[in-house]
């Protein structure tokens, strides 16, 4: 089973992704991103022609590489996709929710993948998922005409992936469980991802044929010890509870790739028939590798 990673620039600029992508057991499935929206909202800035050459210098590792968008600015984000290509550089083109349809359309008469980004916000919350699954589906009807299948940026809320036929998702959710008290736990039968608050028993008792299937026993969850700062075996509680979400999201796409079947796009290293699901990696640190190094074993 391949392992899915999506690096950006912004993160992953001085990594050594060969070495990385050894870490992992070497099948890994590598989508490149710049990390535009990252580096917007923490002041740094990406340069293109860095970029380029980052692309370029680990281009036989990737499977994905992404343009460099511009938030709001469709014209920018499409100047940089011209000047990558003529670069020599082939990126995945980016349509943001808000652009103008007529962008979208354009997009999918000439290309057979596109990303949609600027679309994770609005993933939150009943009246906002309400608002992106009318826009979602308008943008499936638009691809549809046109046999284009899409990538969806930072989106893998099941109410909408699983109604809608993505190729791709990508997300980092399964890192930030360990910030709220919380793991993800995918119900294969219901299609659903449940958020469990691990220091709850009344959530924990109920679930622990679900734990015991990502890994993650319930005896241990509801030990007294399990993820207390300064205990011996904080660094292992911290890898078993984040591989348990990565693991989710696994067995996530398990079921989409079983429910949508999306054929691949007619592009070279494109073979996988999808919903596919990347984990987005932050960093390099050993509690980011950690989840990520014990389902390449699993997978190995």
């Amino acid at each position: 089973m391949t392992l899915r990673v999506l690096v950006s620039y912004h993160y992953h600029r001085d990594t050594d992704l060969a070495q990385l992508v050894n870490e992992l057991g070497g099948n890994v499935d590598l989508f490149a991103d710049s990390g535009a929206y990252s580096a917007a909202t923490s002041g740094a800035t990406i340069n293109l022609v860095d970029y380029a050459a980052w692309l370029t210098h680990w281009a036989p590792l990737f499977t994905v590489r992404s343009n460099m968008d511009v938030i709001g600015d469709h014209a920018g984000s499409a100047a940089n996709f011209t000047r990558l290509r003529d670069w020599g550089v082939d990126v995945l083109p980016v349509f943001h929710a808000g652009q103008p349809w007529r962008v979208l359309e354009k997009l999918c008469e000439q290309h057979p993948y596109v990303a949609l980004g600027g679309i994770a916000l609005h993933a939150v919350g009943a009246a906002k998922q309400k608002a992106l699954m009318k826009w979602l589906v308008k943008a499936f009807l638009i691809a549809r005409e046109y046999g284009t299948v899409f990538h969806g940026f930072g989106l893998t809320s099941a109410n909408l992936i699983r109604a809608l036929p993505f190729y791709s998702v990508d997300s980092s959710s399964y890192t930030m469980g360990q910030r709220f008290g919380l793991v993800y736990l995918w119900d294969a039968r219901n299609l659903r991802m449940h958020s469990v608050f691990f220091r709850n028993p009344t959530e924990v008792r109920p679930r622990a044929d679900l734990f015991r299937q990502h890994g993650l026993p319930a005896a241990r969850v509801l030990d007294d010890s399990f993820m207390r700062a300064g205990t011996a075996h904080h660094h292992t509680d911290r890898a078993l509870l984040t591989g348990a979400s990565a693991r989710a999201y696994g067995f996530m796409e398990q079921s989409l790739t079983s429910r949508h079947r999306v054929p691949a796009p007619p592009l070279p290293r494109h073979a996988d028939t999808g919903t596919k699901v990347y984990l987005a990696l932050g960093g390099t640190n050993h509690s980011d590798m950690d989840p990520l190094r014990l389902l390449a074993k699993e997978h190995a």
